[in-house]
Parts: C-alpha cells; sequence; structure tokens
C-alpha cells in the first residue's frame, strides 16, 4: 500500500527573485527612429514645394541679363533638372532608407546617408540656377 505524496507547500522566496523580462531589442529606439525619419520626410516635402514653386518661375529671368547661362539655354534641360531634381533625390533618399535599415539592419547610418543623398538635389537645384 502506497500512500499519496504529501501536499505542495511553497517555501519563502530568498533573494531578489527571477529577474522581470527584458523588453523587446530596440523598442523605443524604433519609435525614436520612426518620429526623427517622419520629421525630416516632412521638411524635404516642404522643401521640395517651396523649390519647384520657385523653380516654375525662375525661367522669368532668361529674358534679361539676371538669367545664368546653363539655366537659361535653348533646350530646357538644366531647367527640368532645377526643377525635377529635388524630388527625384528625395525618392532616392526614401529608397536609400528604407533598404538600409529593411536589408543592412543600420537604420541611422542610412538615415544619415539619405540625408546626404537628398542634399545633393536641392542642391543641384540651386547651383543650376544661381551659377
Amino acid at each position: 500500500m502506497s500512500f499519496p505524496p504529501p501536499p505542495y507547500q511553497s517555501l519563502p522566496s530568498y533573494g531578489p527573485g527571477f529577474p522581470s523580462p527584458r523588453p523587446a531589442p530596440g523598442g523605443p529606439l524604433r519609435v525614436v527612429f520612426a518620429l526623427v525619419a517622419g520629421l525630416l520626410l516632412a521638411v524635404a516635402v516642404a522643401v521640395n514645394g517651396l523649390l519647384f514653386f520657385g523653380m516654375a518661375f525662375a525661367g522669368d529671368s532668361c529674358g534679361t541679363s539676371a538669367g545664368t547661362q546653363r539655366f537659361c539655354d535653348d533646350s530646357g534641360v538644366w531647367m527640368l533638372v532645377a526643377m525635377f531634381g529635388p524630388t527625384v533625390a528625395l525618392a532616392a533618399a526614401v529608397v536609400t532608407v528604407v533598404l538600409g535599415t529593411v536589408l543592412v539592419r543600420r537604420p541611422w547610418t542610412a538615415l544619415a546617408v539619405g540625408v546626404l543623398v537628398y542634399a545633393a538635389g536641392p542642391a543641384l537645384a540651386l547651383f543650376t540656377v544661381f551659377a
């Protein structure tokens, strides 16, 4: 004849106990990255809108002595570069940041490279008109 085991009695715990579960790795940094990237995207879209509006009227000075030789050539290629260059640079910057974040998993480095890629577009537009 066998007896059932005695009921389990919890023992008093000694020491700090089990550590609390860790938060997801990079959780708060993902939110900060998303906020910074969204803010930079909003600023870039605003800059592109202002540059596009300005470049739409930049050709008005081509009949005067104020127009630059490169911008006011007869082909109109540089005028299109000045108008659409920042938009193409913004699209390239977004692709750079997305690929750097998803494939390479270096979001802050990709964001810095994306800012540099984008800065080339407005710089090219302003150089085309004023140099």
